[in-house]
């Protein structure tokens, strides 16, 4: 299946299970990315994984030999920051996620009641409990964020993803923890990655590109590929990563191009 990219201006591109899987970057990737370079494309390197900061996400993709630049980073992370301070009045955090992400809240404005000690109850009451990619979550932690989420404050996730792909297996992801919470709390979050419109207008304002001149290029359909359709993107599947090919035969959601890799999508733009 192809499809004409010659009115395509920009391309949004996922990370993990795209452009390479944990530590391993794919084969065709750097002369994928060539060859958007000679054709004048831009590019916006996007990611639900909100566990890395940008500076370190930069760091990654320099060291992988991207060449990239802090502003074609784009993490559901920072897309989250942008919203509380653009969108909500919301300052002191109660916040599940790294170091890193918990640096980045911190560097921006942002309160976070439990860097110092993630495992105990915040002395101050916060304005919201938001949710990240946390590899060190606890039960207490869980103990501590249900009771906040019980008292009613408000509650936000950086991304939905339910799994994060990974050398050996899938790994469980934040939006395995959202499910958990809801069956404590009976409450989900207002969840800010791919594929909602908070990380489509986040995007579209990076690039500067009008929707119907900007592909999405990723390796799932409940987060890459449903936020290219929701928010008028042309969507590309990639079948790198999670998504297999049998699986899309009763998927109800078919994305515009399916290519096996980037390399596929660069002899299409080329051609």
């Amino acid at each position: 299946m192809t499809i004409n990219l010659k009115k395509v201006n920009a391309f949004l591109l996922d990370l993990d299970g795209t452009l390479y899987l944990g530590s391993k970057l794919f084969p065709s990737t750097l002369d994928f990315l060539a060859v958007l370079r000679r054709a004048g494309k831009k590019r916006l390197f996007l990611t639900n994984n909100s566990f890395f900061s940008t500076t370190q996400y930069l760091k990654k993709l320099n060291d992988l030999g991207f060449e990239a630049s802090k502003e074609e980073i784009l993490t559901s992370g920072w897309a989250a920051i942008h919203y509380l301070l653009n969108e909500t009045p919301y300052r002191k955090i109660y916040l599940l996620g790294s170091h890193a992400l918990s640096q980045e809240f911190m560097d921006s404005g942002l309160t976070v009641v439990n860097h110092l000690h993630p495992d105990s109850e915040p002395e101050t009451k916060p304005d919201a409990v938001v949710l990240g990619f946390d590899r060190g979550f606890t039960y207490n932690k869980l103990r501590i964020a249900s009771w906040l989420l019980l008292e009613g404050i408000p509650y936000i996730s950086t991304h939905p993803d339910k799994v994060c792909p990974t050398e050996t297996a899938p790994i469980p992801d934040t939006g395995a923890l959202i499910e958990y919470f809801h069956a404590v709390t009976g409450r989900r979050p207002v969840v800010i990655g791919k594929p909602y419109a908070t990380m489509i207008r986040a995007a579209l304002a990076r690039t500067d590109t009008s929707p119907q001149e900007t592909a999405m290029v990723g390796d799932r359909l409940y987060t890459d590929m449903r936020m290219a359709k929701e928010g008028g993107l042309i969507s590309i599947l990639t079948l790198s990563g999670e998504t297999r090919r049998e699986s899309l035969k009763d998927a109800d959601l078919q994305p515009d191009c399916i290519i096996e890799d980037v390399g596929e999508l660069a002899r299409i733009i080329q051609s």
